[in-house]
Order: C-alpha cells, then sequence, then structure tokens
C-alpha cells in the first residue's frame, strides 16, 4: 500500500532523488538539471520549516512520488502558491496523482494561499486531466515555454482559488 504523508527532514534526500529522476526523463518538469544539493538549503527544507505544503508518496521506505505549493514570495503575493509535483515512472496512472494533489489543497489555506497556479506541458495529457478534475480552470498558453534539443514546447497556465 502507498501512503500520502508530509515530508520529513530524513526524506529530504530520497525526495531530491525522486526530482531528479523525474528530471532527467526531460518531459514533464520545467528544468531537466537541477543545482548542485545542499541539505541545509534544500528546497523541501525550506517547506518543511514553514509548515508549506509538501507531501510524498511513499511505497514502504521509498519514496515515489511528491506535491508542494510554495507561496509567492512578497506580502502582495503571498496568497498565491505555484504547484509542482510528480511522480516516478513506474507508479503512474495509479491515482497516487489525486492523492498528493488532494493532500496539498486541503494544507495551502492552512498557510495562507488561496490561489494556487502552475504550468503544465500541453503534450502531458494525464496532468493536464488531473489538474481539470480537481478544478483548475486554464488560463492561457505560454508558446515557446521551453526548448530542448531544438524542439518548442507550449506549456499551459491554470489556476484553482482555495479556502
Amino acid at each position: 500500500m502507498i501512503e500520502i504523508i508530509y515530508l520529513r527532514d530524513d526524506l529530504i534526500l530520497p525526495h531530491r532523488r525522486a526530482v531528479e529522476a523525474v528530471a532527467v526523463e526531460r518531459v514533464y518538469l520545467g528544468m531537466v538539471t537541477l543545482p548542485p544539493f545542499d541539505p541545509e538549503r534544500a528546497f523541501a527544507r525550506r517547506l518543511i520549516e514553514n509548515n508549506w505544503p509538501i507531501y510524498a508518496a511513499m511505497e514502504g521506505a521509498n519514496l515515489v512520488g511528491w506535491a508542494d505549493i510554495i507561496p509567492i514570495d512578497g506580502p502582495e503575493t503571498e496568497h498565491r502558491g505555484i504547484l509542482g509535483m510528480g511522480l516516478l515512472a513506474p507508479f503512474r496512472g495509479l491515482g497516487l496523482g489525486a492523492r498528493l494533489l488532494d493532500a496539498c489543497l486541503k494544507h495551502a489555506p492552512l498557510c495562507g494561499i488561496s490561489k494556487i497556479e502552475l504550468t503544465v506541458f500541453t503534450t502531458n495529457v494525464a496532468a493536464i486531466a488531473l489538474y481539470r478534475k480537481a478544478g483548475f480552470a486554464e488560463v492561457g498558453v505560454i508558446e515557446d515555454y521551453r526548448r530542448r534539443d531544438s524542439v518548442n514546447y507550449d506549456a499551459l497556465l491554470m489556476e484553482l482559488f482555495v479556502g
């Protein structure tokens, strides 16, 4: 059974490894290479220290997916959060994305986040379907969002008001 839990300090390195594994696929995340890892300054640590939404899908002791929402810096924009999520390839299509997303969406209002925003490549039809099912509305398309291997990728901008 796969459990959805709030990320703990001891899972920061496994979280990083999962993000790297999805990034190396060069398909789903905006970044295909990550900055050098510093456990004391890790992205996940910042979310944990601030009690911002960051959840992990755990198969036993193995982290197989994550979802997080990070507030946008600044007093005028801290009510907005950016969603990020991913699953290791063997664990896609099992409903884990919906469970991770649900945990983050329930947590967000507790942190003062009332609007969730995301960008998703227009080629990622499974993720777009998940976000639509969760109630996200399409705001627009960002053309030429990313170039990789001389190919342009568009991204769909979506938003959801919570709380």
